[in-house]
């Protein structure tokens, strides 16, 4: 089964559910690529088996999730052997999602930085969320002032395909969340609302992102707080006041960074980062042109193929007083000088060793001497490179094979 007949406990009443956000506008998806939906089952006999959101979660890095500690019962399984736990990715103005990306673990925050519990938890994806479309979201790193500006997205219960749906709202003062029968602390939470306002989270929307709207439009939004949950009216009744809790994922960075190696310090440089959190697997360092056997993966915009079970096609630069290459397709062994300033690239006439080469292999290789003779600069992101022309049009990409 995809997803886990989610036992809803202490986060669902007993009765109809809440089905989305109270009174929430339906939302444009591509502003909010970061959100996730984890899934589950419904317990619903009015729902008939179908799959609903359990909880709401953010994107913070390409295959981690920051969700709430108190719904754990929609990802316990993960570690209790149970059914697989999924999440949805890349949500679409028609409420489904580009992809389900399962969950292959979980930790929560520690109990209590301070006083009160800290209601946090990242989930671990077997995949990197990005590859579908998702977006890591970008943090917010500003003072959360009275005031300030906030959007809640979320999908409450909402059955498979139900909008992704917003409201808008403000920082506000901690003393309207701080109550007996709330779990709030200033020190890692703050609150949420607006007098008299008809719009909040609902059931299902625990654990989803609440982000800060900016930028000339106001439409950018950074990530600011987690879901944690509504202030009661009063010591026994079910409703609940306008005041949301959200846990501050700034005061989580040190637990984030121990956890992941996820580091969102570095989201504080937005001219370095984009805002977003770096991590450690996503900080090797850049693969070196020369020494480096790069594997050709595409030759102009055509993908390469081993012929005839013979050596696949790859470039080496040698360093040296005077760089030299040598490349080969699979069949004549091709050396030529280059020289290098930069990311800017010469490369002089080809020398060839006399081999016939027959069908593909000769048309392969007549587009590997087309290459050399117009290549002008080179790109490299970790172990990938791209080799381009004098207008910056991609002529090669390339991977770094890295031999035992």
């Amino acid at each position: 089964m995809m997803v886990r007949n989610f036992v809803y406990g202490a986060l669902l009443c007993c009765s109809t559910p809440a089905m989305a956000i109270i009174n929430g506008v339906e939302a444009d998806t591509d502003a909010f690529q970061s959100y996730v939906s984890i899934r589950a089952t419904s317990p619903f006999p009015s729902h008939d088996g179908a799959e609903i959101n359990a909880c709401g979660g953010t994107l913070i890095a390409p295959n981690w999730v920051l969700t709430a500690a108190h719904c754990w019962p929609a990802y316990e399984d993960v570690l209790k052997g149970g059914d697989p736990v999924f999440v949805g990715v890349n949500i679409g103005p028609d409420g489904l999602f580009e992809q389900k990306v399962q969950v292959v673990d979980y930790m929560l925050a520690p109990a209590k930085l301070g006083h009160e519990r800290v209601d946090a938890a990242l989930l671990k994806l077997a995949e990197d969320a990005t590859l579908y479309g998702a977006e890591i979201a970008t943090v917010f790193g500003g003072d959360l002032s009275i005031g300030t500006a906030t959007t809640t997205v979320g999908l409450g219960q909402g059955i498979e395909g139900d909008p992704l749906l917003y409201y808008n709202s403000q920082v506000t003062e901690s003393a309207l969340c701080d109550s007996p029968r709330a779990d709030f602390d200033d020190r890692h939470d703050f609150c949420v609302g607006i007098p008299g306002s008809t719009q909040r989270a609902g059931y299902g929307d625990s654990g989803g992102p609440l982000y800060i709207p900016g930028g000339a439009n106001g439409d950018t939004y950074q990530f600011a707080g987690v879901v944690k949950g509504g202030v009661k009216a009063n010591a026994t009744g079910i409703e609940e006041t306008e005041n949301i809790r959200y846990t501050d994922v700034n005061a989580l960075r040190d637990w984030i960074f121990a956890t992941t190696g996820c580091d969102l310090s570095a989201a504080d440089d937005a001219a370095a980062t984009g805002g977003k959190m770096v991590c450690e697997d996503n900080m090797t360092p850049d693969a070196s042109l020369t020494e480096t056997y790069w594997k050709i993966t595409t030759l102009l915009g055509k993908d390469t193929v081993v012929v005839d079970n013979r050596r696949e096609p790859h470039i080496i630069f040698r360093s040296g007083d005077e760089g030299r290459l040598s490349a080969t397709v699979g069949c004549n062994n091709i050396s030529a000088s280059f020289t290098q300033e930069g990311d800017a690239l010469s490369i002089g006439p080809g020398i060839s060793t006399k081999m016939a080469c027959m069908g593909d292999l000769a048309d392969a290789e007549a587009d590997l001497l087309e290459l050399l003779e117009r290549v002008t600069s080179f790109e490299i992101d970790g172990d990938n490179m791209v080799l381009m022309d004098a207008n910056g049009d991609v002529l090669a990409e390339l991977v770094a094979v890295y031999f035992q």
